[in-house]
């Protein structure tokens, strides 16, 4: 096992094993999002893949897999967000933290964090509002599916306050002592 694999057990089992129960949940529901964001990234390779040789093999186009590759999509990508904040795997540009102390690194997590809070929140909030006007409506696809909107605008409100969640976990855990180092990832 590589050491880029052991460190990445050792915060998966710290986080499992956690004394604290709330910690232990958050770790288990945003570990299942993550999973399921997974499985629907394969869930779209799959209907990209029939729909190619239904379209160009047999001649016969379907009237769904764009819409349903796209709702996949969406929540893919909503669910997998706070995902890959627990993980620590976000994209970083540490050229000028890794010059700064500890305390100064620390702090620099904070503030990221705290702007991902706000940004995530705001998103939640005003996904919501999107959400219960397109219930309101009844907003359907402009496609020959017409997939009710509510179904992917749903996303936004629950990934997006996952995230917020998650960067809330961040910051207690990081006063509370419990820091964790990010994940190393070398081009």
């Amino acid at each position: 096992m590589s050491n880029h694999e052991e460190k990445k057990q050792d915060l998966s089992a710290w986080r499992a094993e956690h004394p604290a129960l709330w910690v232990r949940i958050n770790y288990r529901v945003i570990r299942l999002c993550g999973q399921l964001s997974a499985a629907l990234f394969v869930f779209i390779a799959a209907i990209i893949t029939y729909e190619v040789v239904a379209r160009y093999i047999f001649t016969a186009p379907t009237i769904w897999s764009e819409d349903i590759s796209l709702l996949c999509q969406i929540w893919a990508t909503c669910l997998g967000a706070s995902w890959v904040l627990q993980n620590k795997a976000l994209i970083r540009i540490d050229f000028l933290t890794n010059m700064l102390g500890e305390k100064a690194k620390k702090l620099s997590d904070f503030v990221a964090l705290l702007s991902i809070i706000f940004f995530a929140g705001f998103i939640t909030f005003y996904g919501y509002q999107l959400l219960k006007e397109s219930i309101e409506m009844g907003s359907a696809s402009a496609s020959m599916l017409g997939l009710p909107l509510w179904t992917t605008k749903s996303a936004i409100p629950i990934g997006f306050g996952l995230l917020t969640l998650q960067a809330v976990m961040e910051i207690f855990l990081m006063f509370a002592g419990d820091y964790q180092e990010h994940e190393e990832v070398s081009l």
